[in-house]
């Protein structure tokens, strides 16, 4: 009988983790395991999954940058009795799919603010007669915070709960502790996996958009409106230039597109775009920036980034110091340097990226071998 796997994420801001925990439950639906992937996210209908089961959460998101409040689907903080409904629908879909796995994105070493449901999944799982094993999914770099006292509690949390963690990334370009540094006392429970990543074909001709991008769209509006500004100075202006404002965006989308201007919320084919464009001008969330590396797109990196938020920032250094990316600070946004950049790496050679992208696989690899384990 295949295994059962139940994977629980939140994304908060952007797209980028429910993203890779889609590619994460494809790959493994793909491999003969029975997957219920459960969202607490806001999730774009065009997202929806078709290969395998997807439970919506009552949905939330985080108020603000400052990742300290929930909000619901219309922007009301969250109270107790909507904490004790999503606990409810959660504990209802565990007990319905009855995993041999449970798999949390990011958790425990982040998303503090459904401390309150998963603490409760944790529990329902270890006291079911055969215990589903507990699996922490994560990308590369964490976020770590800034209070010791939290961060020690979070690792202490893993020690008595968790099996193993899945990173998703490869060591030769950034271990997990040198963001967090506490997590290297889970080493031997800490499992490489390589990049979650589609291996798209690399183009040898034809490159002639420029294609803005910003995420999910909550945090980039920024960027897309230097970007807007960028065009005009460019040499490449009479390029197809288009703007990929995310689904979490409204005004921007609305534009009306002028000549080889298209501004959308969404680019269904966006992959492929992005594996043939002259340049992509993106932050530096996990997806995009891993997508163009392997497609060897010229990329320019603005890292989403403030006082707490440095993630982004570190895996564009790393990417930068390899010389797959260019990298251009938040901060320093300004249209004229911004359409510079773009000008000189239109017919840029990237050379190919000595990074493991087999993440899908390595992922699958890695519970198979869990499983024999248990």
């Amino acid at each position: 009988m295949s295994a059962r796997v139940f994977i629980w994420v939140q994304h908060l801001l952007g797209l980028g983790h429910f993203a890779r925990a889609r590619a994460l439950a494809a790959a493994l639906s793909d491999a003969g395991f029975v997957v219920t992937l459960v969202s607490g996210g806001m999730t774009p209908s065009d997202a929806v999954p078709r290969d395998h089961a997807l439970v919506q959460l009552p949905p939330a998101r985080a108020k603000d940058e400052l990742f300290d409040e929930l909000v619901d689907e219309n922007g009301t903080l969250v109270d107790q009795h909507w904490h004790e409904a999503r606990r409810d629908a959660l504990l209802a879909a565990f007990h319905k799919a009855r995993p041999d796995v449970v798999i949390t994105e990011t958790f425990p070493f982040g998303r503090r603010l459904l401390n309150f449901e998963l603490h409760a999944l944790i529990e329902a799982a270890h006291t079911r007669a055969q215990p589903p094993l507990i699996v922490a999914s994560l990308r590369d770099i964490l976020q770590r915070p800034r209070k010791p006292d939290r961060a020690a509690a979070m690792v202490a949390y893993a020690h008595a709960n968790y099996d193993a963690l899945l990173v998703h990334g490869d060591p030769a370009v950034v271990r997990l502790e040198e963001s967090f540094a506490e997590t290297i006392s889970l080493a031997e429970r800490t499992l490489y996996t390589g990049y979650i990543c589609a291996r798209p074909q690399r183009a040898a001709t034809g490159r002639t958009e420029i294609l803005i991008s910003a995420g999910g769209g909550a945090a980039g509006g920024a960027l897309i409106e230097t970007a807007l500004q960028a065009r005009a100075l460019s040499r490449l202006k009479d390029c197809p230039w288009t703007f990929v404002t995310g689904p979490l965006t409204d005004g921007l989308a609305q534009r009306t597109a002028a000549g080889n201007v298209t501004v959308v919320r969404t680019l269904p084919d966006f992959r492929a775009r992005l594996a043939r464009a002259a340049v992509s001008v993106s932050q530096a969330g996990y997806n995009t920036l891993v997508e163009a590396v392997a497609a060897g797109t010229p990329t320019i990196a603005v890292p989403f980034e403030t006082d707490r938020e440095k993630e982004q920032a570190m895996r564009a250094e790393r990417f930068a110091a390899r010389g797959w990316i260019k990298v251009m600070a938040q901060n320093a946004l300004d249209p004229h340097p911004l359409a510079a950049a773009i000008d000189d790496l239109a017919d840029a050679t990237v050379p190919p990226a000595q990074l493991n992208l087999d993440g899908a696989a390595g992922s699958v690899a890695a519970l198979n071998k869990l499983l024999r384990r248990s």
